[in-house]
């Protein structure tokens, strides 16, 4: 006979509580959260916590996982026009483009299902 105690236990053991977010998530989802419908820029994220102290690559990767995951949304993008120095040493104009990002939506999340497939 099984112990009521195992099965009062059970769901909990079925369903085991979500591991809380890393302290790298919570501040990316709260930065994201705090931008509003407009999103805010990868690159703002990583400055922001580079700032705080967390290493920028352990953002970019966090930022990459959490899109993975489906915890944020692109929902645009931006370009910046920055100067930059060919080989030669002229001056040229080049586009550098960074999605803006909110926390995930169902709606914004259809655009990311993209049909590619070109053999129909």
């Amino acid at each position: 006979m099984i112990s009521t105690t195992i099965l009062e236990a059970w769901p909990r053991m079925t369903n085991p509580a979500p591991a809380p977010a890393s302290p790298i998530t919570a501040a990316v989802l709260d930065l994201a959260e705090q931008a509003g419908p407009s999103g805010i820029s990868m690159g703002a994220i990583v400055d922001a916590l580079a700032g705080d102290g967390f290493a920028a690559s352990s953002v970019e990767q966090e930022i990459w996982a959490l899109l993975s995951r489906r915890r944020l949304t692109p929902c645009g993008f931006l370009c910046r026009v920055v100067n930059r120095r060919d080989p030669s040493g002229a001056s040229r104009k080049e586009r550098v483009y960074e999605f803006m990002l909110v926390p995930w939506s169902a709606a914004l999340d259809k655009q990311l299902d993209l049909d590619l497939d070109t053999e129909k």
